[in-house]
């Protein structure tokens, strides 16, 4: 895998959950949903590492933020399209957003080293990230949410205006990237699904792609943007749990041993939804 890997946050998360597993009897609808939308949001992220090597956009700061703040954008920008994909698009944001706070929360209680040096912000800043930007986008309907998560007012109060910006710049970059109108041109991104190794991985699989997120996604962008030359998205067992787009194969690889990752961390998080206790944050 290249540098864009997610090795740093969930090597320290597998070290924390390292305790063996058997498969569930069946995925809860709520497990299911909370392992599909880390998935999904490392496909909107590998995706937006794809656009910006692909068209050379320009990124001010780390590419890495730059494509989590695209994964953030295209799922609120789903949410407020309203009914049940978005429905399903908060609901993912916040299973990300839980997945990246519980994760920072077993390293520290583990000792495990924090990557300061990686390219990725720490799993803790992103999480507070995502909960800006939602709260930002709605500061109404998520009144609570600040306090909920630990976010200072001073920052709160910026938030709104960070999401205008992110919402502004998911905006140009369709415009500006994105297809032409009239008939279709470029290459498409292909899906490949690899042999899975166990049977958790493959009840897993079953559910995403029942779900439709994965093709879902991947078509929005086929139709979107003009790729200069055919990529696939394949999934598949790596030996580590990472997501990566490999612009030198014009591959974007998901690793199956995220599956299990996700599978292990459900029923430690702390859950954002109305009604749930407030999570604990790294503060």
């Amino acid at each position: 895998m290249n540098a864009r890997a997610v090795r740093a946050g969930l090597a320290v998360l597998l070290l924390a959950l390292a305790p063996a597993f058997a498969a569930p009897a069946a995925a809860s609808d709520d497990r299911t949903l909370f392992v599909a939308g880390n998935v999904e949001f490392l496909l909107i992220h590998e995706l937006g590492h794809l656009v910006i090597s692909e068209f050379g956009v320009p990124v001010f700061g780390p590419e890495e933020v730059a494509a989590d703040y695209i994964a953030v954008a295209a799922l609120l920008r789903q949410k407020q399209a309203g009914g049940e994909r978005g429905d399903r698009a908060r609901a993912y944001l916040f299973a990300a957003a839980e997945a990246l706070n519980a994760s920072w929360q077993r390293g520290q209680d583990a000792g495990a080293d924090v990557p300061y040096w990686g390219a990725h912000a720490l799993n803790i800043q992103r999480f507070y990230q995502i909960g800006c930007l939602v709260y930002g986008s709605d500061p109404v309907a998520y009144a609570d949410l600040p306090a909920r998560i630990g976010l200072p007012p001073a920052r709160a109060e910026g938030c709104p205006a960070e999401y205008a910006r992110a919402a502004r710049s998911f905006a140009w970059l369709l415009e500006t990237y994105g297809r032409p109108d009239g008939p279709p041109t470029g290459h498409q991104i292909e899906i490949e699904y690899g042999a899975t190794r166990s049977r958790v991985q493959q009840d897993l699989l079953d559910e995403l792609r029942a779900l439709g997120s994965i093709e879902f996604t991947v078509g929005r962008v086929n139709s979107l943007f003009p790729l200069k030359a055919p990529a696939r998205l394949v999934m598949r067992n790596c030996g580590r749990p990472e997501a990566a787009w490999q612009g030198a194969t014009r591959e974007l690889v998901i690793c199956y041993e995220l599956l299990d990752t996700f599978y292990r961390l459900h029923g430690r998080v702390q859950h954002l939804e109305p009604g749930a206790p407030a999570a604990r944050s790294g503060r």
